[in-house]
C-alpha cells in the first residue's frame, strides 16, 4: 500500500491520505484510532493493533462545524471537526484527544455527544511542563490511557508489543531526520513540500510499510544537484496549511532549514529512548543517583515514553516558561544560519494568538527578520499570501530589513 511510493506519489497521498487508509483498513481488517495533535502517544495506540491516524484538518467546505464551533474558534480545531462530521467519520473506530488549549478542552465534548457509538477518550497533558509533578501525571496519563484501550478491545497490551512500536516509529523519526538534514545542507535534493508531505503523512499512515519507501527515497536524492540562489529560513508555528504555501516557498527559492512545527520537526523529536532516555531527563521522577541510573537499565517502554513527552521542543508558553519560545526560535535561528524567521499563524488559534505578539517584539529586538503568514484551513486563494512573501524576500535581499 505505502511501501514503494515516490516523491510524487507521496505528495499526492498526503494531501488527501483518505483514500488509501481506508483501502488499507478493509484488506487489514484492523481498526483505524485517530487523534488531533499534540503529543498522544501514537505507539501505544499502535501497539494495540490499530493505526494511529494524526487529524491535520481537511480543505473541503464547512458544512456542519460552525453549527457546533463558532467563527473565531481556531481554524484547525474547525476543520478537524468538519473532517469528521462530515467527510470521515465512519473511517475511525474510535478518537484519542488531546486537551492542550480550551478549544480542545470543549472539543474532547462536542466529539462525544456527536459520537456515541465510537470509542472517545482524553489524553490530559500537563499544562504546566516545567512543574516536576508534570512528569508524574504524563506517566499516570499514559498508565490510564493503556487501561482505557484494554478496556474497550478486551486484550492487554504487554511491553513487548510496545518496544516493537516504538522501534518502528523511531526508525521512521530517524530516516525523516537524515532526509531533512540532506535538505539542509543540499535545498535542490528535495523540494520544501516534497520533504514536509513525507513528515505528514508519516503521522497518518501505517510506519513499518511507509519506512521502506522513505529508505528508497533517501537512498535516491540526488545529492550533488546544484542549489544556487536559495535564501535559508527558519519556519516557527504549529502546522503549515494549506499544502500549497510550500509551493510558494519552492517557487521563490526559500529553504526551510528548520521549523518549530507539530507536522515537522517537533514531530522528528519524539523518538522514544529506548532506554529511558538521559539522566538529567529522569532525576525528577525517579529521584537523585543511583535510581536514575537503575532506571536507564531497567525500566520499561512506559517510563521510556514519559521521558519523551518532555524531550520535545516547545509548544506554547500556555504549558511551558513564556520565554521559552523565543530562546528556543532564536537558538534555532542562529544554529541554522539562516536569514529570517517566517511565522505561520493559524487565525483564530489560542496559542498562537498568545504567543505571537510577545514572540515578535522579543524577535524585532533582537534585529532579526520576521514574516507573518495569516492563514486557515479552508483558504480558497493564496494571491495575497504570495505578493506579502515575494515583497518581504525582495526587501530582505535588498538590504532594507
Amino acid at each position: 500500500m505505502w511501501d514503494n511510493l515516490s516523491l510524487k506519489e507521496v505528495v499526492e497521498c498526503a494531501n488527501d491520505p483518505y483514500p488509501s487508509i481506508r483501502k488499507w483498513a478493509k484488506d487489514t481488517g484492523k481498526k483505524v484510532v485517530g487523534s488531533t495533535i499534540a503529543d498522544v502517544p501514537e505507539e501505544i495506540i499502535h501497539a494495540f493493533g490499530f493505526l494511529p491516524v494524526a487529524l491535520i484538518g481537511t480543505q473541503k467546505p464547512l458544512k456542519k462545524a460552525p453549527a457546533k464551533l463558532p467563527d473565531n474558534a481556531c481554524s484547525l480545531a474547525r476543520s478537524n471537526l468538519e473532517l469528521v462530521m462530515s467527510y470521515e467519520g465512519d473511517l475511525f473506530d474510535g478518537f484519542v484527544l488531546p486537551q492542550v488549549c480550551d478549544t480542545t478542552q470543549h472539543l474532547s465534548d462536542i466529539w462525544r455527544i456527536n459520537f456515541p457509538d465510537k470509542y472517545v477518550e482524553s489524553f490530559l497533558a500537563p499544562r504546566q511542563a516545567d512543574r516536576p509533578s508534570a512528569r508524574y501525571w504524563v506517566k499516570e496519563e499514559i498508565e490510564r490511557l493503556i487501561s482505557s484501550l484494554s478496556k474497550w478491545t478486551g486484550k492487554t497490551v504487554k511491553d513487548d508489543d510496545l518496544k516493537e512500536s516504538i522501534k518502528i516509529f523511531n526508525e521512521n523519526k530517524a530516516l525523516l531526520t537524515e532526509i531533512y538534514e540532506i535538505k539542509r545542507r543540499n535545498p535542490a535534493a528535495i523540494t520544501n513540500k516534497e520533504l514536509f508531505a513525507l513528515i505528514k503523512l508519516s503521522m497518518q499512515v501505517d510506519k513499518a510499510e511507509l519506512n521502506k519507501s522513505i529508505k528508497k527515497i533517501k537512498d535516491n536524492l540526488d545529492t550533488n544537484a546544484k542549489a544556487d540562489g536559495y535564501t535559508d529560513v527558519i519556519m516557527v508555528g504549529i502546522t503549515c496549511d494549506p499544502p500549497e504555501i510550500f509551493d510558494l516557498f519552492d517557487e521563490i527559492k526559500i529553504n526551510i532549514a528548520g521549523d518549530t512545527l507539530i507536522t515537522g520537526t517537533r514531530y522528528l523529536q519524539g523518538i522514544v529512548p529506548e532506554k529511558g532516555g538521559p539522566v538529567e531527563d529522569l532525576t525528577e521522577i525517579y529521584g537523585p543517583p543511583p535510581h536514575a541510573e537503575a532506571f536507564i537499565e531497567n525500566g520499561g517502554p512506559i517510563d521510556a515514553l514519559t521521558a519523551r513527552h518532555f524531550r520535545r521542543g516547545f509548544y506554547s508558553p500556555i504549558h511551558d516558561d513564556v520565554f521559552k519560545n523565543f530562546e528556543e526560535v532564536k537558538a534555532l535561528y542562529k544554529a541554522t544560519n539562516a536569514k529570517a524567521i517566517v511565522y505561520i499563524h493559524i487565525e483564530f488559534c489560542e496559542s498562537e494568538e498568545y504567543d505571537l505578539p510577545d514572540l515578535k517584539n522579543m524577535i524585532r529586538k533582537e534585529g532579526i527578520p520576521m514574516h507573518v503568514v495569516d492563514t486557515e484551513y479552508q483558504t480558497t486563494s493564496l494571491s495575497h499570501v504570495r505578493t506579502r512573501l515575494q515583497a518581504f524576500f525582495e526587501s530582505l535581499k535588498g538590504g532594507s530589513l
